[in-house]
């Protein structure tokens, strides 16, 4: 029994949504060599997985901060964010309205602790 027009033609869209090859027959072997070859060729894994320009290959963020530190504090690289940074930090100075440092004022404080358990003075 063979499927419906429509049928076959939502099969072939639901596979090519979830990456489904669809299977096609062809009359010709060349075709169907080159078909083969085509699904092997996406069956297999990305040329980018190799050791030079792997997916997997991330800079070392720390050691590029620190040295763009260094770097900046001799005058060889120019952060303008940074600078912004400083420049509106001096000018809130100047105004007198510098953040002060909430967690110095407030420390944290300690649970109470029932008086069951608070250790007895014994003297």
């Amino acid at each position: 029994m063979t499927a419906s027009t429509y049928a076959q033609r939502m099969l072939r869209l639901s596979q090519r949504i979830f990456t489904e090859y669809p299977k096609i027959t062809f009359s010709r072997k060349d075709h169907r060599e080159q078909h083969a070859d085509f699904l092997k060729l996406l069956e297999e894994r990305p040329h980018t997985s190799g050791i030079l320009t792997s997916m997997n290959y991330y800079p070392r963020h720390q050691e590029i901060h620190y040295l763009m530190e260094a770097l900046r504090y001799h005058g060889l690289y120019r952060n303008e964010h940074k600078d912004f940074q400083e420049e509106v930090k001096r000018l809130r100075i100047l105004r007198g309205k510098q953040r002060k440092n909430i967690r110095a004022m407030f420390p944290p404080r300690l649970p109470e602790l029932a008086p069951c358990c608070k250790p007895e003075n014994k003297t």
